[in-house]
């Protein structure tokens, strides 16, 4: 159905003015305002026909309201694209109204139905103004009802020429089934479509509801503890008076936990652009090696306590087309894993190859390894808790979902094969510069 949509045109007609600057709430009714004009435009060229082929009582002075009810619908279109939402809005409610208003009054009086459009046209502000607009609501739904009273109640039978297929009451009972059918048809079509999107909104409150519980969560917790350990240190060093070893042993601890707290506040920060598609991609030609040098620099404190050692393949030219910080962020994340994750004294094995167009980088270490359902839940891009490391890192369980994010915003792929009890190999590929 997407797929039939985009190919005449008509999700690309119903987004004219949505911008990533409006709410999900705003883009809808903007949505909405386009859909209301496109039927407006489509049924004023239907019943233009209509009335010509039927005979209509001044059916060409009806044209000529239907051509400026088109025009108008247009500028409505125009306006949406333009931004100016609330003066668009204006203009279609009571530009839908117009032709109505002239069909039950000069050409088919109360004959063809005309009339009960005005209720439907009386509940679309609801769908198509916010709640801070309820006096246009109010006044533009009780101006549709008092058009359907006046007609249903005061209103008279059209008179039709002998000879025109008007004349005959089969014909005119046909226009009035139209209607009736027509209104029926568009209510339900806006409510759909209303619906549809109200559930859109509801579905992206819960996640943003979720989110939200997941940055208190790690502000919670993967926060307290190194601050905790700052603190305490800190408040060692300015009490007494260590000696040389005893600082040098607290400063370290403090880098430690200034390291750690760096990395969970990067991982957080990349993950909330990310998520609220703030993240801006500015792609220009990398040395790989010198970004991976980068990396191993900021972690070799971490590294060395474990006794971690990395063994190295990269070519120094390897040159890739990519954003550098977040490439950088996604090495820093998995080297950060496979050093938590792997056992005191092990080796991690980072190797890369052109493949094609790309650049395959190879991760490879054999510490604990992942499970078959933690492996599935990575893939899938879900949320999952993540385990302690070997010597009883805490992670936040955001760097891996970060990584395989940045990546397909830089046009590159992640992959990972695990094993529990053999270790984890990740494999990335990144765009090679021309």
């Amino acid at each position: 159905m997407k797929a039939i949509l985009d190919r005449l045109g008509i999700r690309r007609l119903l987004n004219l003015g949505v911008t990533e600057q409006l709410g999900l709430e705003a883009s809808v009714r903007v949505q909405l305002s386009n859909l209301v004009a496109f039927l407006g435009i489509i049924s004023n060229i239907q019943y233009s026909v209509f009335f010509v082929i039927a005979g209509a009582p001044h059916y060409q002075f009806m044209n000529l309201i239907h051509a400026i009810v088109i025009s108008l619908l247009v500028l409505v279109l125009y306006l949406n694209t333009k931004e100016r939402y609330s003066l668009s809005r204006i203009i279609l409610v009571f530009t839908i109204s117009v032709p109505l208003f002239f069909v039950s009054t000069i050409s088919f009086g109360t004959s063809g139905g005309f009339y009960y459009y005005f209720l439907m046209f009386a509940i679309v502000p609801f769908v198509l103004f916010s709640y801070e607009e309820k006096w246009w609501i109010l006044f533009v739904f009780l101006m549709n009802t008092a058009f359907y009273i006046w007609f249903e109640f005061f209103g008279s039978p059209g008179s039709f020429a002998k000879g025109t297929l008007l004349y005959h009451k089969e014909v005119q009972d046909l226009f009035r089934i139209n209607s009736v059918v027509s209104c029926l048809s568009f209510v339900a079509l806006f409510m759909f479509y209303f619906l549809r999107n109200i559930n859109r909104i509801q579905k992206e409150m819960i996640r943003i509801n979720d989110h939200k519980d997941r940055i208190f969560s790690i502000l919670a917790h993967d926060l307290k503890g190194p601050i905790g350990t700052m603190s305490t240190f800190l408040g060692y060093i300015t009490i007494s008076l260590p000696e040389k070893e005893e600082l040098i042993f607290a400063l370290n601890e403090l880098k430690k936990s200034a390291n750690q707290t760096y990395l969970v506040l990067e991982n957080l920060l990349d993950w909330v652009r990310n998520e609220t598609k703030k993240t801006q991609c500015n792609l220009e030609k990398l040395n790989l090696s010198l970004i991976l040098k980068n990396a191993l620099d900021i972690l070799n404190m971490q590294a060395t306590e474990k006794g971690i050692y990395f063994e190295t393949k990269i070519s120094e030219e390897h040159f890739i087309y990519c954003d550098e910080r977040m490439t950088a962020t996604v090495l820093r994340n998995i080297l950060s894993n496979a050093i938590k994750y792997s056992h005191p004294n092990g080796k991690v094995l980072i190797e890369a190859e052109p493949v094609s167009h790309f650049l395959k980088i190879c991760f490879e270490d054999h510490g604990v390894g992942m499970a078959q359902d933690l492996l599935e839940k990575i893939i899938e891009g879900k949320r999952f808790a993540s385990g302690f490391g070997t010597v009883g890192e805490k992670g936040t369980g955001l760097g891996l979902l970060v990584c395989m994010e940045l990546l397909k915003e830089q046009g590159g792929s992640f992959r990972v094969t695990s094993k529990p009890k053999e270790g984890t190999k990740i494999t990335i590929q990144l765009p090679l510069a021309d």
